[in-house]
């Protein structure tokens, strides 16, 4: 999510979910990677697995707040995109600890078993330093936040932990920049950026997928165009990240063709990583833009996996039925695209 209003919400999230899990212990957990899935890749436009083209259609999670993920399995979720709050106290692997925030956080190795255990690759992101409003990573220009330097190290943490699990992929930072670039961007501080990033997990010799987002706050596709090529060259296994809310959603059908049809024509390999109905307060049907994307093969994941009637973003209600509440009946659509045959 983007945008002031999505801070809020962002943080809303945080309070109700550690309010949900607080209660709930450490599973027994056995860190087996016996059963990981050949190695996945990116070649052209595409994602591909056993060097064949695959599609995806998955969601945002918040299993690190409560490992587990059999209920994604009725809607066919192939790939989970998963919320880190507070990178900075999320444990890699091991038991569940209580945080200075009082949240309960499983380890990421839990969350990733769970996954892998349903057949269901990872993308992990940091969202947050410290679980607090003051620290999410949305708008920020990466090298400019307090945080920087301690990330970088807890980048190459995760890095090295994860490079002999291929369906383990690392998202470099959530929504970088500001929504309007009204704090200085360019493209080229975006190219030097994500450079300095993906250069932390290849020098540990993980040589899995990385995601690396786009501008301003996700949602502009234009720094590929302009820069895409460039960024790829040298490198393997990257995955462009596109948020579709309303510079996207509110653009007319043959517009939104056109766009992703200029991504594929350039060969730069993208997934959705977020789309919602509601964004900045802006009710939006997603329904044209997902036709859109499925038919040309391309990855998507919605925000977000959730049991809550009360937010129109949330894919499930609290009996766990599609939420088809105020949000252009965002469940039961999205629940039809997620159980359609892949289409890479």
């Amino acid at each position: 999510m983007n945008k002031g209003i999505s801070k809020f919400k962002i943080i809303a999230v945080l309070s109700l979910l550690c309010l949900s899990f607080s209660c709930k212990k450490n599973a027994p957990h056995t860190n087996s990677t016996s059963n990981i899935a050949p190695t996945y890749g990116t070649s052209g436009s595409k994602i591909v697995y056993l060097s064949n083209p695959k599609q995806f259609i998955g969601a945002d999670a918040f299993h690190v707040f409560g490992a587990g993920g059999s209920d994604m399995n009725g809607w066919h979720i192939d790939i989970a995109r998963e919320f880190v709050g507070n990178v900075q106290e999320t444990p890699i692997s091991g038991a569940t600890i209580k945080d200075s925030n009082g949240s309960y956080l499983y380890s990421l190795q839990t969350v990733v078993d769970s996954n892998r255990k349903n057949n269901r690759v990872t993308i992990i992101c940091g969202f947050g330093w410290d679980g607090t409003n003051g620290t999410l990573f949305t708008g920020t220009q990466p090298t400019e936040t307090a945080w920087w330097h301690n990330f970088q190290t807890v980048l190459q943490q995760w890095a090295v932990h994860f490079k002999d699990q291929p369906d383990v992929w690392l998202e470099v930072w959530n929504e970088p920049y500001n929504f309007n670039k009204t704090d200085g961007y360019t493209d080229n501080i975006w190219m030097s950026d994500m450079n300095s990033l993906v250069g932390i997990i290849r020098n540990t010799g993980n040589n899995n997928i990385i995601v690396v987002p786009c501008a301003e706050q996700g949602q502009d596709e234009s720094v590929l165009i302009n820069k895409g090529q460039q960024f790829l060259s040298g490198k393997v296994n990257i995955l462009f990240d596109i948020h579709a809310y309303e510079k996207w959603l509110l653009d007319t059908n043959p517009n939104i063709g056109g766009r992703l049809g200029q991504l594929q024509q350039n060969n730069l390999p993208v997934i959705i990583g977020e789309t919602a109905p509601i964004n900045a307060g802006i009710l939006m049907n997603p329904q044209s833009f997902l036709d859109s994307a499925y038919n040309r093969g391309i990855s998507v994941c919605a925000w977000v996996w959730k049991n809550d009637g009360t937010d129109q973003d949330a894919l499930l209600t609290t009996a766990g039925l599609p939420n088809n509440i105020n949000n252009n009946n965002w469940g039961t659509l999205y629940q039809n695209l997620a159980v359609r045959a892949r289409k890479p």
